[in-house]
């Protein structure tokens, strides 16, 4: 009879109390929501982190290349359209979409290069266009995710301002050496 009665306290003893359960379903419960409330805020913060990628990416290499351009032309003229820096139209001091450099060749000759503005299907290409020797022209992209840019002489050095594909500006200066 005793080893009936042990059995028995063993059989009542083998599951969890309500309060167990309950405790153990309020704390998964909390874990849950604080998972999914930080999983909101990751996808928020890659959100902003992809919005700012042009300043944090391209930015950077942009001014690079476009400091290091400016900074070993002799002089420079802005233009309104590429086609008028091609022709030597009259040029501008701001707002101007197109930039004539001049560069001294080593053997003492001027050299013109045209930075440009080109219009794309989603936004505006940044082009550094340059005639060879033999009169073909060149042209390769500085940045093809702009949404516009402008140059501008207005006060005493070139500057070109860019408008990223969110809104981002950022003004870059340089000038003739």
């Amino acid at each position: 009879m005793k080893t009936v009665a042990m059995s028995s306290r063993r059989a009542r003893r083998a599951g969890f109390t309500l309060l167990e359960l309950s405790t153990a379903m309020g704390l998964m419960l909390i874990l849950g929501s604080s998972l999914v409330a930080m999983l909101q805020q990751h996808v928020t913060f890659m959100g902003l982190a992809q919005r700012q990628s042009f300043l944090a990416d391209e930015a950077p290499k942009i001014g690079n290349l476009v400091g290091r351009i400016f900074g070993q032309a002799d002089h420079f003229l802005v233009y309104d359209t590429h086609d008028a820096a091609v022709a030597g139209a009259t040029p501008v001091l701001a707002g101007g979409r197109a930039v004539r450099l001049y560069f001294r060749a080593a053997d003492q000759s001027t050299e013109i290069r045209i930075v440009s503005v080109q219009p794309l299907a989603s936004g505006v290409d940044l082009r550094f266009h340059h005639t060879q020797a033999d009169g073909s022209q060149v042209s390769w992209s500085i940045c093809d995710r702009l949404s516009d840019a402008t140059f501008a002489a207005d006060q005493g050095i070139l500057t070109i301002t860019l408008n990223g594909p969110n809104g981002e500006e950022i003004t870059y200066g340089g000038g003739a050496r």
